[in-house]
Parts: C-alpha cells; structure tokens; sequence
C-alpha cells in the first residue's frame, strides 16, 4: 500500500509532467477541500509559485465565509489578485 509520501511525489510528478507536456494547462479551484489540496500539491511542485492560471468560476451560491478564504488564499499565496477571479 503506498503512503501519503507516495502519493505525494506521484502527484508531484503528474503536475510537472503536465505542466512540461501542455504549456496551456490550467487548474480549477473550487474552494472546497478538495481543489485547495490540488492547489496546496501544485505550489509545492513549482516551489511556491504557481506557473498556470487558478481558475475559480464563482456561482454566487457559497457562503460569503468561502469567498473570504479564497481572497485571502489567494493573496497569501501569491495568485492573480482576486478581483480577477470570475465572480
């Protein structure tokens, strides 16, 4: 069974590769649990910086709290501002 170390340089890899291999790739961010570990796993690939475009496409159905994680997580990690984010 493989353990977390595992799967961590496995998907480590899989967004290097992909990044290499499709120079428009892009990765959507939900603001769920989910999406922000993607997220978390793709800043640690590149070494805190984020080579590709964070997409988040607000419906407007969230709790206001969700859309404060994700402007504040995207300043503190250095995304595109949030008011660039489709809202």
């Amino acid at each position: 069974m493989l353990d977390l170390k595992d799967l961590d340089n496995r998907t480590i890899y899989i967004l290097r590769e992909t990044h290499a291999e499709f120079k428009r790739s892009a990765v959507l961010w939900r603001v769920g649990k989910d999406s922000t570990t993607i997220l978390w796993l793709c800043r640690k690939a590149f070494f805190g910086k984020i080579p590709f475009p964070v997409i988040h496409i607000a419906t407007g159905y969230k709790f206001k709290q969700m859309y404060a994680f994700r402007d504040r997580i995207a300043i503190e990690w250095g995304l595109e501002p949030p008011s660039s984010l489709a809202e």
